[in-house]
């Protein structure tokens, strides 16, 4: 976030280019009536109409960009504030500095707000769940980072501790699409931080809500934890109960948008996952040992079930696994990756 998100009249933004009022109704075709009663108001921006602002936009150079920064200054000064009141403290330097776009930044604490208020509500059930998807995801884990000058926070302790209270509460009396992402999505970050399967996080329902809750907490463990036995405990469940391994095959297409998010979490019968290949290429070379397991042992036989091209990515998942293999000090993790190799090589 830049200076220029501190509030500005229409002159301050105009002045260093000489435009005086007359121009500037003049090139966006407003009454200059109109320039008049915003010209030296810093909170034109309130008072503007939205085809009115399109015009001065499309026509003064740096409104556009004004207005921009200005709206995310208000709302993540707002946020800020709200956040202080309900005891947590955000980085500021963290949050200007991040390559993650800054609306999904501030919708990331907003989500924080939700949970740390601990309203056990519908809406704060379907806000959560909109952070399903990779760009999200990693807002989400921004907040909940423990990284110097990268997490958003500068103690995130109490939001673990909202979530771990949060999650159970959620929804807990009816069947709801949104708490199962959402009971999902605070699993999968507190696990990821602590790398504990915290059995508090969830609850015991038979069915999808227990199975996605599980499939949460698995995943963050196993990137923050390296354990292969668990790797190897999530397979076997897999191998034993459908509702485990249908809802891992709905989970990668749908959180990189290569299959519609439905509340049957159902795919279709015929899908290209190209969205999914890439991040999983991207996940073979960042994450760790136990977690390469599970992609070769569990995801990557399902995905190639569903698709045999691999979103057309066959020769690039050869190579990524071979480089990888070779960092591999675990026998077991190897053999596992030769034998999909071998196999991938056949369909090529």
């Amino acid at each position: 976030m830049t200076a220029g998100g501190e509030p500005k009249s229409l002159s301050d933004i105009t002045k260093d280019m000489g435009l005086n009022m007359s121009d500037v109704a003049a090139f966006s075709g407003l009454d200059e009536s109109t320039i008049f009663r915003l010209w030296d108001n810093v909170e034109w921006l309130d008072r503007i109409s939205g085809r009115s602002l399109q015009s001065l936009m499309s026509s003064v150079p740096g409104i556009a960009e004004y207005s921009m920064a200005h709206a995310l200054r208000k709302r993540r000064d707002e946020l800020v504030a709200d956040l202080h009141g309900e005891g947590l403290t955000v980085n500021l330097r963290a949050l200007e500095k991040s390559s993650v776009a800054q609306p999904h930044l501030l919708n990331a604490l907003e989500a924080g707000l939700h949970i740390m208020r601990g309203q056990a509500t519908q809406k704060t059930s379907s806000f959560i769940a909109r952070f399903w998807g990779r760009e999200q995801d990693t807002a989400l884990e921004a907040l909940y980072s423990t990284t110097p000058d990268e997490g958003l926070l500068d103690d995130p302790q109490k939001l673990y501790d909202s979530s771990v209270d949060l999650a159970p509460r959620l929804n807990r009396k009816t069947y709801s699409f949104h708490s199962i992402l959402a009971l999902n999505i605070l699993t999968h970050q507190v696990s990821k931080v602590t790398g504990e399967l915290e059995a508090d996080l969830g609850f015991e329902v038979p069915g999808r809500q227990a199975a996605f809750m599980m499939r949460g907490v698995v995943m963050g463990s196993l990137i923050s934890s390296n354990d292969f036995d668990l790797a190897e405990r999530y397979r076997k469940e897999l191998d034993a109960t459908p509702v485990y391994a249908a809802l891992e095959e709905w989970s990668f297409p749908t959180y990189t948008r290569d299959g519609r998010i439905s509340s049957d979490f159902a795919l279709p019968s015929s899908l290209s996952l190209r969205n999914t290949a890439v991040e999983v290429l991207r996940e073979i070379a960042v994450y760790n040992d136990a977690y390469l397991y599970y992609l070769v042992s569990t995801y990557i036989p399902l995905a190639l079930r569903r698709d045999p091209a691999f979103g057309g990515k066959i020769p690039e998942l050869v190579q990524a696994l071979e480089l990888r293999v070779v960092d591999c000090a675990d026998r077991r993790i190897r053999q596992t990756c030769n034998m999909l190799v071998r196999r991938l090589k056949g369909l090529a």
